[in-house]
């Protein structure tokens, strides 16, 4: 994609070391239009708030610097597009926030005008019963919604269940990365993200071949939120980075939902905390973020029906089997282990997967029957 004049400039200023962007944000309002910031002497420059002798030695030259010619080869050697903060196609919603992103690069296509952005985040290492929900909710979402697009951020966990959940439901999504598009992050994740660029978009405020630091996470957290309606902490522990982007949100004035869990789990002390501060709206299933999220929502057993059609599609193989077995009637969790020859401890999992996903219902005495069939 051919980058625009003026969107080359934005870039330019943004690859000046000590630049960010409030920075170039007070350039770009001090002077009447970008062509006039690199016009400037330098005395004109260091009148700005921020802009000293150095900054403005840099800002004279950068357009026919090496700095921004290798960069525009990584642009056109990995095929990105680039976004500037200028551009009708921005994000209005993260447009909003404090320091929004002056650039943003990205890989696939997404209209960000179009369409109800949830944001969802949770821990890297997510118990069975977290990545299940997470399943469960989006499945949900896509059969309300068809234009829901889910941000999460490529990490392992929580983040790669939603991206790949959302994928499988043919929903929009959007992975937001801690660093430079020439390398993934996490490399497991590489199959993954070519699968996002194709049907949604991955993008990062970082110049192309910048590494994945442990200080441009938070940064790359603030994104996820700016562009949501709502931000889903699924699992956070007491100090999980989850909880970064729900401080976002809260900042951001984001509507901001939690799933609780046990009170002695480790996995959910972070979410159950923001709950009980009265900072998140509790959960249960899709309909409780809809409601806060969409005015014209309503629930329908419509619609929870035509979930459980499509939840067919993606049971495991021991959960077909536990499906197939109940479809002649209800079963004990005792006579289930007998007659699928599955161990009772690896059974209960399975089971908890599948009332999770909204397949069954185990009624007292351990009696399993299946749901809307």
């Amino acid at each position: 994609m051919a980058i625009d004049e003026g969107t080359k400039k934005i870039l330019a200023l943004w690859l000046i070391p000590g630049l960010g962007p409030r920075k170039i944000a007070m350039l770009v309002n001090f002077f009447e239009n970008i062509n006039q910031i690199f016009d400037a002497s330098i005395q004109q420059l260091i009148k700005v708030d921020g802009i000293n002798h150095q900054i403005a030695d840099e800002i004279k030259t950068i357009l026919t610097s090496k700095r921004l010619h290798g960069e525009l080869s990584l642009i056109e050697k990995n095929q990105l597009n680039i976004l500037s903060i200028q551009s009708d196609h921005y994000s209005t919603t993260l447009k909003e926030i404090y320091s929004p992103p002056p650039i943003l690069y990205q890989k696939g296509n997404i209209d960000y005008q179009k369409g109800l952005f949830i944001g969802i985040v949770g821990s890297r290492k997510a118990s069975f019963a977290g990545k299940s929900f997470c399943e469960k909710l989006i499945q949900q979402l896509a059969a309300y919604r068809n234009d829901i697009v889910i941000v999460s951020g490529l990490a392992l966990g929580i983040d790669t269940i939603a991206h790949q959940t959302a994928l499988e439901n043919n929903l929009k999504t959007i992975a937001v990365l801690a660093g430079g598009l020439s390398d993934i992050y996490p490399a497991k994740n590489k199959n993954l993200a070519r699968q996002i660029a194709e049907q949604g978009a991955i993008i990062t405020e970082f110049p192309v071949s910048t590494k994945p630091v442990a200080q441009n996470f938070p940064l790359r957290n603030r994104i996820i939120s700016g562009l949501s309606s709502g931000i889903i902490v699924i699992e956070a522990g007491e100090k999980s980075g989850a909880l970064i982007t729900a401080n976002y949100a809260i900042e951001q004035n984001r509507e901001l939902f939690a799933v609780p869990g046990p009170v002695d789990s480790s996995f959910f002390i972070g979410t159950n905390r923001l709950i009980q501060k009265g900072h998140a709206k509790l959960i249960m299933d899709a309909g409780d973020i809809l409601e806060e999220l969409d005015t014209s929502f309503k629930r329908s057993v419509k619609t929870s029906k035509s979930l459980t059609s499509k939840q067919f599609d993606y049971l495991s193989e021991q959960e077909t089997l536990v499906i197939d077995c109940l479809k002649t009637g209800a079963l004990t969790q005792n006579k289930l282990s007998e007659e699928l020859k599955i161990p009772i401890n690896i059974l209960l999992g399975i089971l908890t997967a599948l009332e999770l996903k909204g397949m069954i219902i185990i009624k007292s005495g351990s009696i399993v029957q299946l749901l809307q069939f």
